[in-house]
């Protein structure tokens, strides 16, 4: 059961169902067209005899509820599996007498609620999304411009650096249909570089990549005497000490995640220069790894990360 509540919506399924319906909406599918998406792809767990598909007609008729949307289809399958008494058995356990009462009380409610008058349709926002507007492969001159109370006295602040698209991630609003409406993030990686001047584009056939992040703790936390963990339980003891391990290691970060979308404090300055057509099929190996970036995001935390790593090369 992938349940951490009583409640309609505390359950992994219910959530999702809410979740996804919502998206569907948003990118503009009327209530028909959602549900029937949702019915076609969990159709492995509806007229199956299985314990999830209460939890989806239950899901899905609160979350038409109150979106004003409520088909007929959807409240009478939930009508019949709360009738049924389907749903309480899996909570009706010599151990969950507690939560059993609860989510009876929590169904009680439930069918009040879906027989109750319906709220009218809510005018459903459309989901804001942004798509890179450079391929991979593109070459930018990033200008070091916001922070200014930080960097303002710093010799690489209104220099440019420059930065290669590496990767360009999509995010789906909704995984019924990726490709109708998505957001997408990019992942750059830096060059060894600072500069007054936009450069000509030829100047990276000069340049290595450097990486974004280099850090190495400065008092390794491995050097904790890790006997004092002997008070917990094994399975917590091995966990912070992993934990703690980890964080004594090195960090290395050759590409970051950045969010180029300019907001109303930080405008950000960035040109493109020129574009690597082949660069997406002969990835540097300097890049050939697991990829764990961090976002850095609306340019602020991330000039103060390049003026960090660029003042070394001020005069390279």
């Amino acid at each position: 059961m992938g349940a951490w509540g009583t409640a309609i919506f505390s359950d992994d399924l219910a959530e999702d169902i809410r979740s996804e319906y919502n998206a569907l909406l948003s990118i503009g599918k009327d209530g028909h067209q959602a549900e029937k998406m949702l019915i076609d792809y969990y159709s492995d767990i509806l007229n199956k005899d299985s314990d999830d598909e209460p939890v989806f007609w239950f899901a899905l008729a609160l979350s038409e509820w109150k979106k004003g949307r409520l088909s007929e289809l959807a409240k009478s399958k939930a009508l019949f599996f709360l009738d049924s008494g389907k749903d309480l058995e899996r909570w009706n356990t010599s151990d969950n007498q507690k939560n059993y009462k609860k989510r009876m009380d929590v169904l009680k409610n439930f069918k009040d609620t879906i027989l109750s008058p319906m709220p009218p349709a809510k005018k459903i926002r459309k989901p804001t999304v942004h798509h890179c507007p450079w391929k991979v492969g593109s070459l930018l001159a990033y200008r070091i411009v916001t922070n200014k109370a930080y960097l303002s006295a710093h010799p690489c602040f209104m220099k440019y650096a420059l930065l290669r698209v590496i990767k360009i991630d999509r995010s789906p609003i909704s995984r019924l249909v990726p490709n109708e409406c998505y957001d997408e993030s990019m992942l750059v990686g830096l060059y060894g570089w600072i500069g007054d001047e936009l450069p000509e584009p030829d100047i990276v056939k000069h340049l290595n990549y450097i990486p974004v992040e280099d850090y190495t703790p400065t008092s390794p936390i491995n050097q904790i005497d890790l006997s004092l963990l002997d008070c917990l339980p094994e399975e917590s003891r091995n966990k912070v000490g992993k934990a703690l391990n980890n964080l004594s290691k090195r960090v290395v970060e050759t590409c970051v995640q950045l969010d180029w979308v300019p907001t109303k404090d930080e405008n950000g300055d960035i040109t493109f220069l020129d574009c690597d057509e082949n660069f997406e099929k002969n990835i540097p190996d300097f890049f050939n790894f697991s990829i764990s970036s961090y976002s850095l995001t609306h340019f602020l935390p991330f000039d103060v990360t390049l003026a960090k790593r660029l003042e070394p090369f001020l005069h390279s």
